[in-house]
């Protein structure tokens, strides 16, 4: 139903060739990621921040309004560690994927999986010369005092003038570094990390390959590492190789490594000014498919992987914060790129391909609170549309309309500005053409995060006040039919997704104009969804707050949507969630006792209400009033 604009048979083509190479087995993700450091933020109402996070690389990885997509409860950070050497009669062997943990920024979720790593590969005479420098290492690994003699002699090596032995020596330590976690420490005291970084600038592909690898697997879940890279003046030098070298198992590493430093909040800023624009240039841009420029991009479009490193360092990145978000929202080629590689993947029915995910929960992060912090510039040409309408208006912001009630509902009416073809930049973010493309994922894609991260961009986009949240919303009920795919996220085992679902549900409830759509629509799953008791462990709390809110949006406008709860046996369900508040206030309690209230206002269903076996004192009590008395004070 959702179509995407056509693309050319080489775009398909490369297209397959990633999803005939990809992995299908992918671990853990979002949900509760415990790797990273990062704390959980809460949102205003309204808003939804998204996974934050994707943590290392290696193990690398609301009510109404808005989500980041850091999906921000969630620090997102997706890196992925690199290490597969093998030992074995020293011979190139595919070691067991290192563990990636990721961790997502926006409301709620975090989580970890195992993700494959590049294997290494060296020549048979670094293999050869391995074996005979650090005999004993393979019998004696795991002894400390033998694994601190051999780094030490592999740390000394990196400065020799032997650029086999500089290899080997860099190899080893990366395998080290992957087996054993206390390597990670020995190499940081002894001063291994300047060396590798040194390494990284001597011409010589096999060694940048090594030094690289070895350098992602020491930062892994270590911050000291982390920082260590960065007070050695690392970054800069791992971006200039990232765009010089030509070998895409460096650029896999590379992207690896900086997929691992920005799983840390005390990076980001400086990742963001100067790694965002380069990574963005050298690997996302050719990646995607997006530019046709001189770039030599053959090797790089077949190789998932790092464009999927890429993405993971700017998912982590995308959680910085206000000025990260909107470095990001004006990094020239960025949202172009993300958008076109998402829309390919959909289009080639690869809608659960994991590096889509990454370039989701970015755009998801960058969507948070879009309406206040847009530029100057795009304002003007936006309010522009509604100044005939609302002349009067005073506006405190971009967006703002005369009033946050429902009841003015005039300001909503103006019209959207012209829809553009062909967006630019920070303009696809509000484009009906990228609400399409949310609107498919959330239909077509299996992964809960990518499903979650959507959302989440529509949650976001629909939770300001003023024109571009309710053309987002009226797009999304009235032009693109897509309440059908929403309410069935509400029915799915995943808490986040079901509770970013209804929190959409309940921005978009807040314009009468959609009520008729909405209750014809969504209605019975509202109340079918609705926790027997506000103690349910199965129903996030969060969820029962926004399903009551829009509930009782239906039911100031028409009484026969509280008729329709009634008949569904949802009364019951508000009453005993209202009454769960006789002892310590709870918000789905008290967005309960509101519903009810707002139920008995309907007088002409008082006998309905008295057939069923319910009297005024199941609507209007001590508790139901006291909440309403609250809401006045």
């Amino acid at each position: 139903m959702y179509n995407t604009s056509g693309r050319g048979r080489y775009y398909s083509n490369r297209r397959q060739q990633v999803w005939n190479q990809g992995r299908s087995d992918d671990a853990v993700f979002l949900d509760n990621l415990p790797s990273s450091p990062n704390t959980i933020q809460f949102q205003r109402p309204g808003t939804s921040q998204s996974l934050t996070n994707i943590l290392d690389a290696g193990r690398s990885a609301a009510a109404m309004g808005q989500t980041q997509v850091q999906m921000q409860n969630r620090n997102l950070s997706m890196g992925r560690e690199s290490q597969k050497y093998s030992w074995h009669h020293m011979a190139r062997a595919s070691q067991p994927p290192s563990v990636c943990s990721v961790q997502i920024d926006g409301n709620s979720r975090q989580s970890m999986r195992g993700m494959t790593v590049a294997v290494l590969s060296n020549g048979g005479a670094t293999e050869r010369q391995t074996q005979a420098s650090f005999s004993g290492a393979q019998t004696e690994a795991a002894k400390g005092e033998a694994i601190e003699r051999t780094l030490d002699k592999a740390i000394s090596y990196l400065t020799t003038s032997n650029s086999e032995w500089q290899v080997t020596a860099a190899t080893f330590i990366q395998h080290q570094c992957f087996v054993n976690v206390d390597s990670k420490r020995m190499v940081y005291f002894m001063h291994g990390i300047p060396k590798l970084i040194k390494a990284l600038e001597i011409d010589n592909v096999e060694l940048q390959r090594a030094a690289s690898g070895a350098l992602r697997n020491i930062v892994f879940e270590d911050s000291d590492n982390k920082m260590e890279v960065k007070d050695q003046n690392g970054i800069p030098v791992v971006l200039r190789l990232l765009k010089q070298t030509r070998d895409v198992e460096t650029k896999k590493q590379l992207t690896g490594l900086l997929w691992n430093l920005s799983s840390i909040d005390s990076l980001k800023d400086i990742l963001i000014r100067e790694a965002l624009q380069p990574v963005t240039d050298t690997v996302v841009v050719p990646c995607s498919g997006w530019s046709d420029g001189d770039y030599p991009k053959g090797d790089l479009l077949s190789d998932p992987d790092l464009f999927y490193n890429a993405t993971g360092c700017l998912r982590n990145m995308s959680s910085a914060g206000l000025e990260g978000r909107r470095a990001m929202r004006e990094c020239e080629s960025l949202i172009d790129s993300l958008v076109h590689y998402v829309r390919g993947t959909i289009a080639d029915y690869k809608a659960d391909d994991k590096a889509t995910e990454n370039c989701v929960c970015i755009l998801h992060n960058v969507s948070y609170q879009l309406e206040s912090e847009l530029p100057g510039r795009y304002c003007k040409d936006l309010a522009g549309s509604r100044r005939d309408v609302s002349p009067q208006g005073k506006t405190p912001g971009c967006f703002a309309t005369q009033s946050r009630k429902i009841k003015q509902k005039d300001d909503h009416r103006v019209p959207f500005p012209e829809e553009k073809s062909n967006p630019h930049g920070v303009e696809w973010l509000w484009s009906p053409i990228i609400v399409r493309m949310y609107l498919s994922l959330i239909a077509k894609s299996t992964r809960n995060y990518t499903q979650e991260a959507s959302m989440g961009a529509l949650q976001n986009l629909t939770a300001g006040n003023g024109v571009i949240s309710f053309s987002i919303a009226q797009t999304i009920v009235q032009r693109e039919n897509g309440l059908q795919h929403i309410r069935r996220m509400l029915h799915l085992s995943e808490p986040g997704v079901k509770k970013t679902a209804s929190s959409l549900l309940r921005n978009m409830s807040r314009y009468p104009e959609l009520h008729k759509q909405m209750a014809n629509q969504v209605l019975p799953d509202l109340v079918s969804v609705l926790p027997n008791t506000a103690q349910d462990p199965q129903v996030p709390a969060e969820m029962t707050v926004s399903v009551c809110s829009i509930l009782n949006n239906l039911v100031q406008s028409d009484s026969q949507n509280a008729r329709t709860i009634l008949n569904n046996e949802g009364l019951r369900k508000i009453i005993n969630i209202s009454t769960n508040d006789s002892n310590v206030p709870t918000k789905a309690g008290q967005s309960a006792s509101i519903l009810l209230h707002t139920m008995w206002k309907h007088s002409e269903l008082h006998s309905a209400y008295k057939k069923a076996g319910y009297k005024k004192g199941a609507f209007i009590n001590s508790i139901t009033m006291r909440v309403i008395q609250s809401q006045k004070d």
